[in-house]
This record gives C-alpha cells, structure tokens and sequence, in this order.
C-alpha cells in the first residue's frame, strides 16, 4: 500500500479526490493534504510519500528550484496539476517527471487513470518476488501444459455466465485500468488473467473490476482468485481455479471468489427414493403446483457446504424430469409445444451453470403443465354434452354403468344431466346407453366369430336373452339372423 499527499490550495476539491480514492478502492493507505508551500516542503521531507498530487500554480517563481529539489529527493511518482495550461506549466511537469498534467476542473475518468497509471509504476519500481524463479513469458501452453515452473503472481479466472458476453468482457479487460497489465488467455467459456508483477491488493482489484463491469452493463460475471505464493505451476493454479469456480453452480455469479484448498464435493445418491417417487405421482396427478414447489425449495436450496457434486445433482434432476415426463404421458400432454419446452429444460439440466435457474424453470414448466391440465378438464366440462357421450363410449362395456355414474364424471347433477340429453339429444339416458351397446354389438358380430353370449357380455348384457331382445328391438332382427343375413 502507498502514501498519497495531496498538495492544492482547492480544500473541495482535496475532498473530491479522496472520495473518488475510496469509491475505486485504490491501494493508497495514508493520504495526507497541504494547501500551503511549508506544509508541502515538510511532509515531502518528513513523509516521504510515494505518490505526490501537486498544484503548480500555488508554486512561487522563485520557489520553484527548491521545491524541484524535495520533489526529486522525496517523492517516487508525481502527478501535476494547473488551472491555466501554458507552456510554462507543461516545463515544470516535465522538469519533475510528471505522469501527467492535468488541467482544472479535473475529469474524473482522466485523474482515475492517471492513478491507475502512478500505482503500477510505483508497483513496478518495487520489482516482484526475489528467490524463486518465475517464467519471464507465458502463453497457452503453460495453462494446458504441466512445465512444473513455479508461477508466483496472481492470477484471475473470469468467467461470465452466459457465454454471448464474452466478445464484450474481452473488450472490457482491454480498456480497464489494471495495477499491472496481466497476460490475457481466452478460452470458449472463460478468461484467464496472469499477472506478471505482484499486485498489492489482489481481491480489492477484482472486486473493482466486477463492480465496474456491472456499471457498464455487463451481465452475471464471477472471478476466481489465487493469490498465495505456494510454488505451483500456472498449469496447476489454473486447474484449481476451475475447479473453484464450480461453487457457482450452487452460489451462483456476480462474487469474486478466493481460492480454498480444501474445496471437495461430497457423494450423494441422486436417485429419487420410492417414497419421493410415490410423492411426485400423487402430487402431479392432484395438481399440488404449491407443494412441489415447496419439494424443489428444500431440496435444493438449503444445500450447505461442502456441496454435492453438481453431476450429481444434474443427474437427481433428470431423474425428477422422468417423473414429470410420466405425467405428460398419463395425462395426454404431450403436444408439440409441451416437447419443446421438456426438451430445453432437459437441455439446462445438463448445461445451466446456475442450480437455481434450473429449479426455477423446472418450477415454472410443472406449474405450466398443471394449468393446461386444468384447462382441459375446463374445456371438456364446457361442452358436458360431448363429455358424457365420451365417457359413455369409454365404459358402455360396464354392466352397471348408470346415469348417476356419468353426471358425476362430468360434474353435474343426475336431474341436471336427464335434462341435458332429453334437450340437446331428444333421448334419454338408457335411449343413447342402448345406442351405443347396440351399434358396438353390430360392429362384432360383423368383424368376429365371437358366439352371441360372449358378445353380449362384451358390450354390457349380463343376460344373453335380454341382449337378443334389445337387438331384435333396435334393428328388427335377433342377432344371430342378423350374422346370417351378413354373411
């Protein structure tokens, strides 16, 4: 961390820089103010600081030697600064070695990077870690290829949840002020950032980045970081910083997460139970969408480190999707748009990188399925009519089926039901029964050598002379002389 002292007559505007010190989490620890030449001559003296903010203008002429000589002597880095940008003005910062002259009103964007820019040269003039040896250049290979040289600096994971931001987030790392410019290596999911100078403050970076990403409109982003000098190789530190990264799975992005050597999935059955089986039946066929969703919330969000392993968990989630895929097919929901919608959560059940956003959509695609059930069943009351001679075509075969046995299936009084059929049909309950019975016997005793007991039986006749005594009723003839006249 580094001394700042802040030199301006302008105490608004020594507050301002320090706001914008602390908002962008700088890696300043001390900072201290002079408004006046004694006081900045003593603390360039006493101090020392190792970056120096400096008006020139509250500079006497015949000042300015002396105060050349403490700022050479004193101070490592100097940014100046003017109200008016004369070509005497732009001699004193180069006679001091400025970074930059800036000019007032200050832009926040220029002064933010003129910082940037004094703290990694300040960074740079300290020079790296001495003792170990450390590879002067890196490329792809160090990150695929064990080479087993000890890379000492930190080192970023950058991974971004939807993978359409990652043009933009290369980009983004192009143009943001970094205390160090890193080695860059993209992969088709992710971006690793090797820096090869130490950082003073590694999670205060990364913190900023994401911070800054988000103000610019970037989307779900999460950073891995290593930052312990334990001698392993860029290979190394790379796979460890993948396997980190999983915890997002469960903990989901928008997080700089720390490298944690003890980071280890637990083992799971991933299977439902018969008891969790026999839950999602009842609870599917009884349309409990509440209950489910209560299911899918305790199941999979009160989960606590250390994490299942999440192929695991994928694995527990298919097998709840077999359960709902059971259902479809109980309950004839298997239109073309309900496959579509099965087969892309099935799709974010195997590739989602986020636990939450699967249940979510697996919450919302039950509730959607429990509603167009309903609507059906809507739809067929609405037109009982149809209903009850469909479900009497269904169970004509029922010896016992009655008028009572049919309104209660479409949901509608027995007296309500007679009055329907005698207003829509002209005929009664038993006059559309025997109809059915009747025209189902003419079909078999055209298409079978079934005798006419067996087909009395199959069409709802407990008593075969009863059978031939309604046939002959509705068609004139007993059955067997209606075979004959067939034949």
């Amino acid at each position: 961390m580094y001394q700042l002292l802040l030199a301006d007559r302008d105490s608004q505007e020594l507050a301002g820089i320090e706001w914008l010190l602390s908002k962008y989490s700088f890696p300043v620890s001390t900072i201290k103010r002079a408004g006046q030449l004694a006081g900045i001559l003593d603390s360039l003296e006493n101090d020392r600081p190792d970056l120096l903010f400096i008006e020139l203008d509250m500079i006497p002429e015949t000042k300015w030697e002396l105060v050349k000589s403490y700022i050479q002597r004193f101070s490592s880095q100097v940014i100046a600064v003017t109200v008016e940008p004369t070509y005497e003005r732009a001699m004193q910062a180069i006679e001091i070695n400025a970074i930059d002259l800036l000019v007032k009103p200050l832009s926040p964007s220029r002064l933010k990077h003129t910082i940037q820019q004094g703290c990694r040269m300040l960074t740079h003039e300290q020079g790296g870690d001495k003792g170990v040896s450390t590879p002067s250049i890196i490329n792809y290979e160090s990150l695929f290829i064990d080479d087993h040289l000890p890379y000492t600096y930190p080192v970023y994971l950058v991974r971004p949840e939807y993978p359409q931001d990652l043009y933009r987030l290369r980009s983004f790392i192009a143009q943001f002020d970094f205390y160090n410019l890193p080695f860059v290596f993209s992969t088709s999911d992710q971006i690793v950032l090797a820096f090869h100078q130490t950082i003073p403050e590694p999670f205060q970076q990364a913190r900023r980045f994401l911070r800054e990403w988000e103000q610019a409109g970037g989307g779900p982003l999460a950073i891995a970081v290593h930052d312990k000098d334990n001698l392993l190789s860029l290979h190394s530190i790379y796979q460890r910083l993948r396997k980190v990264m999983e915890a997002t799975f469960f903990t989901g992005y928008k997080q700089v997460l720390a490298y944690n050597e003890a980071y280890i999935w637990r083992d799971m059955d991933p299977f439902l139970t018969m008891d969790e089986q026999r839950f999602w039946v009842r609870s599917l066929d009884e349309g409990q969408a509440e209950e489910i969703k209560r299911w899918l919330y305790h199941e999979f969000f009160n989960l606590q480190p250390p994490y299942p392993d999440p192929g695991l968990l994928r694995t527990r989630l298919t097998s709840i999707l077999a359960q709902i895929r059971r259902f479809m097919i109980r309950k004839g929901l298997e239109t073309e748009e309900n496959d579509v919608k099965y087969k892309k959560i099935f799709d974010k059940i195997l590739y989602s990188p986020v636990l939450y956003r699967i249940v979510q959509e697996v919450v919302l695609f039950i509730h959607e399925l429990i509603k167009s059930l309903t609507t059906q069943k809507g739809a067929r009351i609405g037109n009982i009519g149809e209903a009850a001679l469909a479900y009497m075509e269904e169970h004509y075969k029922n010896p016992s089926l009655s008028l009572k046995d049919v309104a209660a299936h479409i949901g509608r009084s027995p007296a309500y039901f007679s009055y329907l059929l005698s207003k829509k049909y002209q005929q009664s309950f038993r006059e559309i029964l025997m109809q059915i019975r009747i025209q189902k016997a003419k079909e078999l005793i055209e298409t079978t050598d079934n005798t006419i007991q067996e087909i009395a039986a199959e069409v709802g006749f407990n008593q075969p002379n009863y059978f031939s005594r309604v046939f002959k009723s509705a068609t004139g003839k007993t059955p067997r002389e209606y075979r004959n006249l067939r034949g």
